[in-house]
């Protein structure tokens, strides 16, 4: 197996190198001014942007991305990627917009290409969860979870994302045992994680202990609103012959960011809504 090499760090090392013969030649052989350094920097990165233009890309669109102007981020991300770059936070980013897309098969084959530039373990957890979560849509449960245990047995901590993710896979193998079990591993990890709370009122809606599970729903709604829970507790509120509630929380759910990892569509909490309204 070839040994990988960690352009990025090489890169910071020739550049602290470049800095010091520069100070060497410019101040002490050629006698200049040390504030001739500044746009001899200034030069030497401008070629490096242009030599290493994916990647330059990938950080111009990191810091979009960092002060929340996703549109041209993504943008930036897309070209980077298009050109080859070997930026792991724009492949990483632009994959998780396709995996939130559903496009599963493709988001997957950019987090591989994070996975082989990335030396950053924090990082390396990310790409896991995020190609568990490509597995599952999928359809390929049992190799979502086998990444996230593989995870486990690496690390003797993974995240809060990681055991709210693994608690749904095994909720969705029907195995609600084991899916309680990583949901608590999570909320012991992070109590205010609304998603891992939202695991639980999923977990107990299909025991069908409703009441427990509407607990659980307005847990993890008191953090943040978030779709599932949301549409949950529309649908438990209909059951409960409290029609007005119920749409009320079908439109907060219709005001969510709602992605392929969802357990439901926009399509179906509108077809709820409507059917709803049909009775009021």
């Amino acid at each position: 197996m070839n040994k990988r090499i960690n352009w990025p760090r090489y890169w910071k090392f020739f550049t602290l190198g470049f800095l010091m013969l520069s100070w060497i030649v410019l101040v002490f052989i050629m006698n200049k001014p040390e504030w001739t350094l500044i746009p001899a920097f200034i030069i030497y990165l401008l070629i490096n942007a242009l030599i290493f233009r994916s990647y330059t890309q990938g950080v111009i669109g990191n810091y979009w991305y960092t002060i929340k102007h996703f549109t041209k981020a993504y943008g930036y991300f897309e070209k980077a990627v298009n050109s080859g770059t070997h930026h792991v936070k724009a492949l990483y980013l632009h994959a998780l917009k396709l995996l939130q897309d559903g496009k599963g098969e493709e988001a997957l084959k950019y987090f591989e290409r994070a996975e082989k530039y990335n030396f950053n373990v924090l990082m390396e957890k990310y790409i896991t969860v995020s190609k568990s979560s490509c597995y599952w849509i999928m359809g390929d449960i049992d190799k979502a979870i086998s990444l996230l245990e593989g995870l486990m047995k690496k690390f003797s901590y993974i995240s809060t994302d990681a055991y709210t993710t693994l608690g749904y896979l095994y909720y969705l193998k029907d195995d609600l045992e084991k899916a309680e079990l990583y949901t608590n591993k999570a909320i012991e990890d992070n109590d205010e994680h609304s998603p891992a709370w939202d695991n639980l009122g999923q977990i107990y809606y299909k025991k069908g202990e409703v009441q427990k599970a509407k607990e659980y729903f307005e847990k993890a709604i008191s953090f943040k609103d978030i779709v599932d829970s949301l549409y949950f507790m529309g649908r438990i509120s209909e059951d409960e012959g409290n029609i007005k509630e119920a749409e009320e929380y079908y439109e907060r759910a219709l005001k969510c960011n709602i992605s392929a990892l969802n357990t439901v569509t926009e399509e179906e909490i509108k077809n709820r809504l409507t059917a709803l309204r049909r009775k009021i």
